[in-house]
């Protein structure tokens, strides 16, 4: 995938929609394209976060075990969507297990790579915080419902 295609990528992500173009160009640098087949897991749950995917192309389930340790489907991602964004801030445990339902390709952002380049570039990182708040408001509010 060349830079330009990683950067109309980004710009479709929800969690990068607050950046400008040139921040999106520096993200496009330190994101790999990786592809998996069908049923490839990508993490599992309990595993340490390092790693933000997005969803190129393909689909996703995200598991998670019940009472009795079986895993159960809670979700379906697809295009454009992000799995494992707070793993970009700490290093605490997945909180579910994510497995690939057909061929997907993926953007993926190391931890390592992206907080240097928020050090680098501090725009960025008030950009993600910005979406994370919003996102907790959304959460705190269909909560009161």
């Amino acid at each position: 995938m060349i830079p330009l295609e990683k950067i109309i990528v980004l710009n479709k992500v929800s969690l990068f929609s607050t950046l400008k173009t040139e921040d999106l160009h520096m993200i496009s640098t330190i994101a790999s394209e990786e592809a998996y087949e069908d049923g490839h897991t990508l993490f599992y749950e309990g595993d340490i976060g390092d790693r933000l995917f997005i969803v190129v192309s393909g689909e996703v389930m995200i598991l998670k075990k019940n009472k009795d340790g079986e895993e159960k489907q809670i979700a379906t991602l697809k295009e454009n969507s992000v799995l494992g964004e707070l793993s970009l801030f700490d290093a605490e445990t997945r909180t579910a297990t994510v497995r690939c339902s057909s061929r997907s390709i993926f953007l993926v952002i190391e931890r390592t790579d992206m907080e240097q380049l928020a050090h680098e570039y501090p725009a960025i990182a008030f950009g993600f915080i910005k979406v994370l708040m919003s996102r907790m408001r959304e959460m705190i509010e269909k909560n009161k419902e």
